[in-house]
C-alpha cells in the first residue's frame, strides 16, 4: 500500500514529460532533415499527398526528356528532308535547262549525269534516315509518353517516302525536251510533298516544345506544393522547439517536486 501511494503521485508528470520529449524529437528531426514529414506517422494524409506529388513530378520530368527525344527525331527527319528538297530543287533547275533544244548531246549527257547522282543521293537519304535505329520514312510510327499519366501520349506517324513516292529518287529521263517537260510535273509534286512533310514536322516540333514548357511549369508548381506540405517551416519549427524546451523544463520541475512530495509522504507513513 505504501509503494502504491508513493508511485501514484508522479505518473501524470512522467506522461507529460514523455510527450514533450517526443515532440522535441520530432521537431529536431524536422529541423535536421528539412522535412516536416519524415514518416507516414507524422502526417498520414499529408504523407500520401506528398508521395502522389512526387510521382507526378518524376513522371513529368521524364516525359519532358521523352519529348526532347521527340524534338531530336523531328529535327533529324527535317534535316533529311531538307537535303532531299535542296537536291530536288537542283534537279528541277537542271530539268528546265534540259528543255533547251539547242543543247548538244554532250551537254545533255552532263546534265543527265548530275541529275542521276542527285536522284541516287535522295534515294539513299530517305532510305537510310533513322533516329536511334528507327527508320523515319518507311511508314512507321513512334509513340512518346508525353506526361505522367497513362493517357498522356503523342504518336508520330511519318509518311512512307520510299518506293517511288518521290520522283526525284528514281530515274529521270532528260534525253529530250519532251521528256524534260514531262519530268517537271513530277518534280513539282515532289516539292509540294516535301514542303507538306516539313511543315508537319515543324508543327510537331512546336507541339513538343509547348508540351515541354507545360510539363516544366507543372513540375515547378507541384514541387512548390509538395514543399509547402512536406518541408519544414524553419521559423515555425524553431519557435515550437523553444516552447517545447520551456515546457520540458517546467514538467521536469513538476516531476522533481512530485518525487520530493512522494518521499515526504512515505517518510510520514513510516
Amino acid at each position: 500500500m505504501i509503494n502504491t501511494i508513493g508511485n501514484s503521485t508522479v505518473p501524470g508528470a512522467q506522461r507529460d514529460l514523455s510527450a514533450t520529449e517526443n515532440a522535441k524529437s520530432r521537431l529536431l528531426g524536422q529541423l535536421s532533415s528539412g522535412k516536416r514529414i519524415n514518416s507516414a506517422a507524422d502526417d498520414p494524409a499529408g504523407s500520401a499527398i506528398v508521395e502522389q506529388f512526387a510521382a507526378q513530378i518524376v513522371g513529368s520530368n521524364q516525359a519532358a526528356r521523352n519529348l526532347n527525344d521527340g524534338i531530336s527525331l523531328a529535327q533529324t527527319a527535317d534535316g533529311a528532308l531538307e537535303t532531299v528538297q535542296d537536291n530536288t530543287q537542283r534537279i528541277r533547275e537542271l530539268t528546265v535547262q534540259a528543255g533547251n533544244s539547242t543543247l548538244s548531246a554532250a551537254d545533255r549527257s552532263a546534265i543527265q549525269g548530275e541529275v542521276d547522282t542527285l536522284s541516287r543521293s535522295n534515294s539513299d537519304t530517305l532510305r537510310n534516315a533513322n533516329f536511334n535505329g528507327q527508320q523515319l520514312f518507311q511508314g512507321g510510327s513512334q509513340t512518346f509518353q508525353a506526361g505522367p499519366n497513362a493517357n498522356d501520349q503523342i504518336t508520330v506517324s511519318l509518311n512512307n517516302l520510299n518506293s517511288g513516292a518521290i520522283a526525284g529518287t528514281g530515274s529521270i529521263d532528260l534525253s529530250s525536251t519532251t521528256s524534260a517537260t514531262a519530268a517537271l510535273d513530277s518534280l513539282d509534286k515532289d516539292i509540294d510533298t516535301l514542303n507538306s512533310n516539313r511543315a508537319t514536322l515543324g508543327a510537331l516540333n512546336s507541339r513538343f516544345e509547348a508540351s515541354i514548357k507545360n510539363l516544366n511549369s507543372q513540375s515547378d508548381n507541384l514541387s512548390a506544393a509538395k514543399s509547402r506540405i512536406g518541408d519544414t517551416d524553419y521559423a515555425a519549427a524553431t519557435s515550437r522547439l523553444v516552447q517545447e524546451n520551456f515546457r520540458s523544463q517546467a514538467e521536469l520541475s513538476v516531476q522533481v517536486q512530485a518525487n520530493a512530495n512522494s518521499k515526504q509522504v512515505l517518510s510520514l507513513l513510516r
